[in-house]
C-alpha cells in the first residue's frame, strides 16, 4: 500500500498530466539535429502553417504526405540557426518582430495582425517565427562567409555586356522558382516526389509565392521565389527551353539540374533592351521623421499628421531638405536608385516612378520612422550600365556558392531521424 502522502503526490500528478492538452502529452523527438530535438507536435504546427498559408486544401493524406518535406526543411532552418549562433550572426528578437512588421505593411495588415491571423488558424506564433529566425540567420551567414568568397571580374562584365548586346530584342523571361535540392544520389527519388507534391498542389490552385516561402530551398524562397528577368542561355539548359516554352503563369513540371529539382513559373514576358522601366533612374531626397518599430498608433498618427504637413506646398528637392530642418528631429539625405531596386517596398515601386519632378509621396513606414520622398529627376536608360550588369552576375554567383555552402552544412551535420513523420 503507498503511504496516504505518496498517493496524494501522484493524484496530484494525475491531474496535472490529464490537464495538458493531447499534444502536450503525446510530444516526441522525431529528429536531432546536432543534439537539438525536432518534436512530432512542432512538425505538426508547421505542417498546419505551410498548408494554410499557401491555401492547400487540407486532409490527414496531404499532412502525412507533406510530412518529410516539411521535417527536411526544419533541419535545413536549425542547422541555419545554429551556424549563426556558432558564428555570433544570430537574428534577434528585434530583427524578428522588425521582420514581422515589413511582413504585415507588404500584406496590408495591421500592426499585430499577423499574430491575430496565426491565431486564427491555430498555429502558434512560435512556429512562424522560428521560419523567419532562419531566414534572417541564413541571410547574414551569406554575407558574413560567402559574399568574401564571391568575386566579379572585369571580365566577366565585359561577357555579361557583349550576351546582352547580343540578345537585344529578344524576348525575355520574368521567371519565380521552387528549387529541391540534392546532395546525395540517394536523395534524388524523395527530391522528385517532393517536388511532385508541390506541383500537385499547384494545379489544385495553391499560391505559388506561399508555396515558395515554404518549400524552396533557392535564395529568392522569401521572395515568393522571384527570380527576376531571364535572358536565354542565363540558366541551366534544361531550364532555359522549359521556360522558352512555358505559357504564362503556368507552372512547370519538376526539372532536373544537376544541383536538384525545379519547378518554374513565367510571371512576364518582355522585348530585351527595349524601354525598361524597372532600370529607369530616381534622383531623390528623402526626409525621415524618426519613430520606433513598436510606436503606439496614437504616436504613429501624430507623426503621419505631421509628415504630411511637411508636404503641402513642397514643390522641388530644395524644399523639402528646407522643411526638415524646420522639424525636430527629421532627417534628409539624397538618394539615385533603380526603379527596379524599390520592388521591396510595394507602395514605394508604385507610387515614385509616377511623380513628376519636384512632386512627394508618402509618407512610407521604414525601418526608421516615417519617410516623405521628392523626386529631383529621372533617367531613362536602355542597355544596363556595367555596375548593374555586375551585380546581377554577383547575384547569380551568391546563389551557387550560397547552395554549396548549405550542402556542406547538410554533410558535415549529424542528423538523426527518430521516427518517420
Amino acid at each position: 500500500m503507498f503511504a496516504p502522502s505518496l498517493r496524494a503526490l501522484l493524484a496530484v500528478i494525475l491531474v496535472l498530466v490529464s490537464a495538458l492538452p493531447a499534444s502536450a502529452q503525446a510530444v516526441r523527438v522525431v529528429a536531432r539535429v546536432n543534439g537539438d530535438a525536432i518534436t512530432d507536435y512542432a512538425l505538426k504546427e508547421r505542417i498546419i502553417f505551410a498548408i494554410r498559408s499557401a491555401g492547400m486544401q487540407d486532409s490527414a493524406d496531404l499532412q502525412q504526405r507533406l510530412a518529410p518535406q516539411i521535417l527536411r526543411q526544419m533541419i535545413d532552418e536549425r542547422l541555419q540557426i545554429q551556424n549563426a549562433k556558432a558564428l555570433g550572426v544570430k537574428a534577434t528578437e528585434e530583427e524578428i518582430n522588425q521582420r514581422v512588421a515589413e511582413i504585415e505593411r507588404a500584406s496590408g495588415l495591421q500592426r499585430g495582425q499577423f499574430k491575430q491571423y496565426l491565431q486564427s488558424i491555430g498555429v502558434p506564433f512560435e512556429i512562424a517565427s522560428q521560419q523567419i529566425e532562419a531566414g534572417l540567420s541564413w541571410a547574414k551567414i551569406v554575407r558574413r562567409r560567402v559574399r568574401p568568397q564571391v568575386d566579379v571580374s572585369d571580365a566577366e562584365i565585359d561577357d555579361g555586356l557583349a550576351r546582352i548586346r547580343a540578345n537585344a530584342g529578344k524576348t525575355e523571361s520574368r521567371v519565380a522558382e521552387i528549387f529541391i535540392p540534392i546532395d546525395r544520389v540517394e536523395q534524388a527519388d524523395e527530391a522528385k516526389r517532393s517536388a511532385d507534391r508541390v506541383v500537385e498542389q499547384l494545379r489544385r490552385g495553391a499560391a505559388f509565392p506561399a508555396l515558395a516561402q515554404q518549400f524552396s530551398h533557392g535564395a529568392t524562397a522569401q521572395q515568393g521565389g522571384d527570380l527576376g528577368w531571364i535572358l536565354p542561355g542565363s540558366l541551366d539548359p534544361a531550364l532555359d527551353a522549359a521556360i522558352e516554352k512555358l505559357p504564362l503563369r503556368q507552372a512547370s513540371e519538376p526539372i532536373r539540374s544537376p544541383s536538384g529539382y525545379h519547378i518554374v513559373l513565367v510571371l512576364d514576358r518582355r522585348q530585351f533592351a527595349q524601354s525598361r522601366p524597372d532600370d529607369v533612374k530616381l534622383h531623390l531626397v528623402q526626409m525621415t521623421l524618426a519613430l520606433p518599430m513598436n510606436a503606439s498608433p496614437d504616436e504613429v498618427a501624430r507623426a503621419t499628421a505631421e509628415a504630411q504637413k511637411a508636404m503641402a506646398g513642397v514643390r522641388t528637392c530644395e524644399d523639402l531638405r528646407n522643411r526638415e530642418r524646420e522639424i525636430k528631429g527629421a532627417t534628409s539625405g539624397t538618394l539615385t536608385v533603380q526603379v527596379g531596386q524599390l520592388a521591396a517596398n510595394r507602395e514605394m515601386h508604385e507610387q515614385l516612378p509616377k511623380l513628376a519632378p519636384g512632386g512627394t509621396a508618402g509618407p512610407f513606414r521604414v525601418a526608421e520612422g516615417l519617410q516623405v520622398v521628392a523626386l529631383c529627376s529621372k533617367e531613362g536608360t536602355g542597355l544596363p550600365t556595367r555596375d548593374v550588369v555586375g551585380q546581377q552576375i554577383l547575384l547569380q554567383k551568391l546563389e551557387a556558392a550560397s547552395r554549396r555552402y548549405m550542402r556542406d552544412l547538410r554533410r558535415v551535420a549529424t542528423v538523426d531521424i527518430l521516427k518517420q513523420p
